[in-house]
């Protein structure tokens, strides 16, 4: 498996599905992500500064699967 620490997401385009889609600062936003090859980061649109978290494609199926 890649290292998805490896992968830079320098110019990434993050999505906040809930909320703050509008371009403001609303604090209904709660996070962001962004898709890569092979995954997904999220990370707390109130932090973006913080390292977001990744997930393979596989870790993500997984977690959906068994909620």
């Amino acid at each position: 498996m890649e290292n998805l620490y490896g992968i830079d997401l320098t110019n990434a385009n993050w999505t906040k599905p809930c909320g703050g889609n509008v371009g403001d600062d609303s604090p209904e936003s709660c996070m962001e992500f962004t898709r890569f090859d092979g995954g997904i980061a999220i990370r707390d649109s109130k932090a973006p500064g913080v390292a977001p978290m990744r997930f393979s494609d596989a870790e993500l199926t997984a977690f959906l699967g068994a909620i």
